[in-house]
C-alpha cells in the first residue's frame, strides 16, 4: 500500500462539487432538448416544418447522439459521486488496483480517477 499523504480533500471536494452541478445542468439541457421541451427546440422544429415540412431523419440521428451524449454525461456523474462518497470515507486518491496514491497530477486533471497512472494504462483505454 502506498504511504499516507496528505491530501487536500476540501480542495477536491469543491471541484467534484462544481462538476456534479454542471454535469447535471448539461443532463437536463440535453434531455429538455432530446424531448423537446426546450424553447429554442420547440421553434427550430415549428420553423423547420413549416419551410420543408420537417426532417425526420436529421431528428433521429441528432437524438441518438443526445442519448449517447446523455450515456457519457450520466457515467461521469456516477464516477463524481463515487469520488465524493471516498472523500467521505477518506478512500479518496487511492487506486483501487495496486492501492498506491494516485498523483496529486492525475486527480487535478481528473478529480474523479479510481486507478493510478500505471495502472490505468495497463488496463488500456
Amino acid at each position: 500500500m502506498g504511504r499516507k499523504r496528505k491530501l487536500d480533500t476540501k480542495k477536491y471536494k469543491k471541484l467534484l462539487q462544481t462538476q456534479h452541478q454542471q454535469l447535471q445542468q448539461e443532463l437536463k439541457a440535453l434531455a429538455d432538448q432530446t424531448t423537446g421541451r426546450d424553447r429554442l427546440s420547440k421553434q427550430v422544429a415549428t420553423e423547420d416544418f413549416d419551410e420543408s415540412g420537417g426532417d425526420a431523419a436529421t431528428d433521429a440521428v441528432e437524438r441518438s447522439q443526445n442519448l449517447a451524449i446523455i450515456d457519457t454525461l450520466r457515467d461521469m456523474l456516477e464516477n463524481v459521486n463515487e469520488a465524493l462518497r471516498k472523500i467521505t470515507e477518506g478512500t479518496y486518491g487511492v487506486c483501487e488496483i495496486c492501492a498506491k496514491n494516485i498523483p496529486k497530477k492525475r486527480l487535478e486533471a481528473l478529480p474523479y480517477a479510481t486507478m493510478c497512472t500505471d495502472c490505468r494504462a495497463r488496463m488500456g483505454r
